[in-house]
């Protein structure tokens, strides 16, 4: 199998590119998402034969969006026509926080490659514009030259916190550094994880909406909450 599927479109939001802002302030803002009834989604990425672990993605939601899902998601198992209306009701939300860790190592150039597929799955969606996917693969390099020699490495962490109509992104690596923190504003870049994540045809659709069934039916009695934050590191903690 291509190597570069290992991790399709998991960092699509990484694009956020404006000023910094402190790290705790997504903790402290997002500390209420994914508490309520429908506002959990998980996936755990698996590639080739052998069910090799690349990354995890844990996504939580306000309560408003949680309600939406319950009325879409209460009655069945989520396809079709559901699936594609679930999917929009993540887009419509007005804030949600998204955290990835990676399990395994993974290189800048399989990185933008597995992007620009996922990317490619959501704009034929209409979950994307084809402009703004045009100007994010553009940027893209760029902004993360600094991983051509480190890469992507097992136990990397990266934190999406969307709000309104902003999107803000802190990669932190393994040993405990931030690596990145920046935000960039934008109602189309601030839905690109979302509409990566739950276009038809992308690696992480499938399981993450059986998981708000399974788990996000459950997020009012269970701490789910905490894994969409940055979990500490071997260097450092939150």
């Amino acid at each position: 199998m291509n190597s570069n599927r290992y991790f399709t479109g998991a960092l699509l939001a990484l694009t956020a590119m404006a000023a910094a802002v402190a790290p705790a302030s997504a903790q402290t803002s997002t500390a209420t998402l994914g508490r309520a009834p429908w506002s959990y989604m998980h996936t755990l990425l698996q590639k080739t034969i052998l069910k090799v672990d690349v990354l995890t993605v844990d996504i939580c939601f306000d309560a408003p969006t949680a309600r939406r899902f319950a009325a879409l998601a209460g009655r069945g198992r989520i396809t079709g026509a559901v699936a594609d209306s679930v999917a929009r009701a993540a887009l419509l939300g007005q804030r949600a926080v998204a955290r990835i860790e990676f399990r395994r190592d993974v290189s800048l150039g399989q990185f933008l490659d597995g992007v620009d597929q996922d990317q490619a799955k959501a704009v034929a969606a209409g979950l994307l514009a084809d402009t703004t996917y045009r100007a994010l693969s553009a940027e893209l390099p760029g902004v993360y030259a600094f991983l051509e020699k480190r890469g992507i490495r097992d136990g990397d962490q990266i934190l999406y916190e969307l709000a309104h109509d902003s999107i803000r992104v802190v990669f932190r690596g393994r040993e405990g550094r931030t690596l990145l923190d920046s935000r960039d504003a934008g109602r189309e870049r601030r839905n690109s994880p979302l509409a990566t994540w739950l276009a038809p045809g992308s690696d992480f659709r499938e399981e993450l909406l059986e998981s708000l069934q399974r788990d996000g039916a459950r997020a009012a009695t269970r701490p789910f909450a905490d894994r969409c934050r940055l979990r500490p590191t071997a260097a450092g903690s939150e």
